[in-house]
């Protein structure tokens, strides 16, 4: 799979790491360059908001804005590189199956569990814990990239979100191609974006070589 290929580092990888984002929550793995990072949908229709802030500066973020302008692309596709807001590339998406959708232009909200809509402070303050949680204080949380996310766009510009197109046991594969700070978080659903009765678990792999995420990824 030449998109997953990068130039051989010069020295060890990191050891390699498991972690489980429990539906609701926000998680942080810390990820080298040159390693692999899957995130999988346990249940199906869970988007995943993917997070990140590069090791060499807490100013330096993912951000799905300069993405989509560096790309000319509103979706994340097979092959496309995400970059910082100062346009540097930190991942390369590697392995997504066809069906599956991945936002650049929604900001993540959740509702509450009594249905209030709109709880982007509330998506904000588990990523902050995970990120500190793991040794990390960034200097702003960014809008996320919307894994399994389906969000279209019409003719006349207006958006129309279509719900999570993942299905059980779906996940993705991007290579890191800077040393990062990765939080992933698992929010409620907003129902403006999509449906379901309770938020479900995400798990997280990274990896050194993509033979070993083989039992991890849907044939």
């Amino acid at each position: 799979m030449p998109l997953l290929m990068i130039e051989p580092a010069v020295a060890p990888l990191p050891p390699e790491a498991d972690l489980l984002v429990p539906g609701g929550t926000a998680r942080g793995i810390k990820v080298a360059a040159g390693q692999l990072l899957a995130i999988r949908d346990e249940e199906g229709g869970q988007p995943a908001a993917l997070f990140a802030v590069t090791a060499t500066s807490p100013a330096l973020f993912l951000s799905p804005h300069h993405t989509r302008v560096f790309s000319n692309s509103f979706m994340l596709r097979l092959g496309m590189r995400l970059v910082t807001n100062k346009r540097r590339p930190v991942m390369v998406l590697g392995v997504s199956a066809e069906h599956l959708r991945h936002d650049l232009l929604m900001p993540m909200t959740e509702a509450s569990v009594n249905g209030e809509i709109g709880g982007a402070d509330r998506v904000r303050d588990k990523v902050l814990t995970a990120f500190r949680q793991i040794g990390i204080v960034p200097e702003r949380i960014a809008d996320p990239v919307n894994l399994f996310l389906d969000v279209g766009v019409g003719a006349d510009g207006g958006l129309s979100p279509r719900g999570a197109s993942s299905r059980a046991g779906d996940a993705v594969v991007f290579r890191a191609v800077a040393d990062l700070n990765v939080v992933v978080a698992s929010p409620h659903a907003d129902p403006r974006l999509w449906s379901r009765s309770s938020p479900g678990a995400l798990a997280v792999r990274v990896r050194n070589e993509l033979h070993d995420l083989e039992d991890f990824i849907r044939p």
